[in-house]
């Protein structure tokens, strides 16, 4: 917690902001005010200097203790997969009979079944009954390989009932925690997750040192105390307004998801032979890739999402997948190690761009999140499809000795032309709108009517791109806490863009804001 500084000078300031920006009225405003300027005094981040703000955003790490950290849950999950059945470092009779792709294929097998039942079951996280059985679903997934280990003769009675327990409960894990992120606002959605994969990996690293005994029993505990999070996040930190609610609409984005299963094709044909021998570099869990791709998502949306819009970061998995599949290699700049680790990381910045994606429109758009990422979860049998092609351009396999330049050819005119016709400009503006890039849809509700004509005066009057988002909000009739809140700021940096934007619009109230904004229509 901040220390709160008492100050008359910083009191009358807020007075006088709170008087122009018309944020306190009635009989007991100036208590209001008085009592918010005490709270806001201690701020590090307020004073003076916030009230000069330029527009630029100065976070702090020691900021992210402030955020509610029941949406991290995921990242259990996340390592609980990986010390189950992605990279166990303790003996796994049952996971490792059955095999990660008996695992992968119960998994997306249920995650289509819960996509085409979306309609009837959702909201997910409203369902309590889901809670528990996820509980106890993973939970048997792992009761039963410690079984094994003290009765190894009930290893293949276990296989099957185990396979399945640890597939269709993770599919419930991962669409529900999608549900609960798809509810908030594109900027903590990448927040969350960005520190979700690098929590992931982290709790994998320590776990990997416990001993047996103990690690059983936190493989154990994951499962639950990721799904009690989150519980906790859906019914104390998303508002009611903004839960889902059960749609019959199928508004699929089959283009992207395309595109998506490309990547993971290309991304496993490429990492075939360097998986086994690396298995902590490459893969879709607790790896070295993972963990670098989560930094460098944090890194742009704490420090540089207000001047660096993602539409710049969006063409970089194609870049590092063409660097992956022919730079590197042709000019031996660490040999298939480093191509492998560039097109790993192609493909999880990828992952990570359509996984905001996904929960933008279906929070616009009004499609079930259960609908969209059970389409997106079932790809992962992509990627086995790519291992078993890289045995066919291996050198030895159909094509003989020209196979591995064939292979990384084709593989390279794939991405681009797939790359040319789906992410483009036309593509995301008019026929999705993917508001963390700046697009709007031409199929609009009221908000992204009201966001429309947001962009068009932000345009006009050349505010940031952070200028433009506080904007919106405010619009939206969100006050400044709610503005702080929903953009993870400071309520005096909030208060700085305010008075900026109304500086650069020539107003001085709410009410002005949006005549000018009704006047834009």
């Amino acid at each position: 917690m901040r220390r709160v500084h008492t100050a008359h000078t910083g009191v009358v300031d807020h007075l006088r902001m709170g008087r122009q920006l018309n944020l306190a009225t009635g009989p007991h405003a100036h208590l209001v005010a008085v009592a918010g300027a005490v709270h806001l005094a201690g701020r590090k981040r307020e004073g003076d200097n916030a009230m000069a703000h330029d527009g630029t955003d100065k976070h702090s790490l020691t900021d992210l203790l402030d955020m509610p950290l029941a949406f991290l849950g995921f990242a259990l999950w996340r390592a609980w997969v990986s010390l189950t059945y992605a990279n166990p470092s303790v003996p796994m009779p049952v996971s490792g009979t059955a095999g990660q792709f008996a695992y992968d294929v119960v998994l997306a097998g249920s995650a289509i079944v819960i996509a085409l039942l979306s309609s009837r079951i959702a909201p997910l996280a409203g369902r309590r009954w889901v809670y528990g059985t996820i509980a106890l679903l993973l939970g048997f997934s792992v009761a039963a390989n410690v079984a094994a280990l003290a009765l190894p003769a009930t290893t293949d009675a276990l296989v099957a009932p185990a396979t399945l327990a640890g597939g269709i409960g993770s599919a419930l894990l991962i669409l529900l925690w999608c549900e609960i992120y798809s509810c908030l606002s594109p900027t903590r959605v990448a927040l969350y997750y960005a520190l979700a994969i690098i929590g992931g990996v982290v709790l994998t690293f320590v776990l990997q040192g416990f001993s047996d005994e103990y690690l059983y029993g936190a493989l154990l505990v994951l499962p639950a105390l990721s799904a009690a999070l989150a519980h906790r996040s859906y019914r104390l930190y998303v508002p009611a307004e903004d839960r889902p609610i059960a749609a019959n609409r199928r508004l699929i984005p089959w283009k992207f998801f395309l595109i998506l299963a490309l990547f993971e094709l290309v991304a496993s044909y490429s990492s075939a032979h360097i998986r086994s021998a690396y298995p902590l570099l490459v893969g879709s869990h607790s790896t070295a890739t993972t963990l670098v791709g989560g930094l460098v998502l944090f890194a742009w949306v704490w420090w540089f999402s207000n001047r660096l819009p993602l539409s710049a970061l969006y063409r970089a998995p194609v870049i590092l997948l063409c660097c992956g599949l022919l730079i590197v290699p042709l000019f031996g700049l660490g040999g298939n190690l480093a191509g492998s680790f560039c097109t790993a990381l192609g493909v999880m910045l990828f992952n990570a761009i359509v996984f905001l994606f996904l929960c933008d429109i279906s929070k616009r758009f009004g499609v079930s999140a259960l609908l969209l990422f059970g389409i997106e979860e079932s790809l992962i049998l992509v990627s086995w499809v790519g291992r078993e092609g890289a045995l066919l351009f291996d050198g030895s396999g159909l094509f003989g000795g020209t196979g591995p330049a064939i292979g990384a050819v084709v593989a390279i005119a794939a991405i681009v032309m797939v790359a040319a016709l789906v992410l483009n400009e036309r593509e995301i503006g008019e026929r999705w709108g993917i508001a963390f890039m700046g697009k709007r849809p031409p199929e609009e509700n009221e908000r992204t009517r009201l966001a429309r004509r947001c962009a068009a005066v932000a345009e006009e009057r050349r505010l940031t791109p952070r200028e433009r988002e506080v904007m919106e909000l405010l619009a939206q009739g969100k006050s400044l806490s709610g503005v702080a809140h929903e953009l993870i700021i400071a309520e005096g940096t909030a208060k700085a863009h305010t008075r900026h934007i109304y500086e650069k619009l020539g107003i001085n109230t709410r009410q002005e804001l949006l005549d000018l904004l009704m006047a834009e229509q």
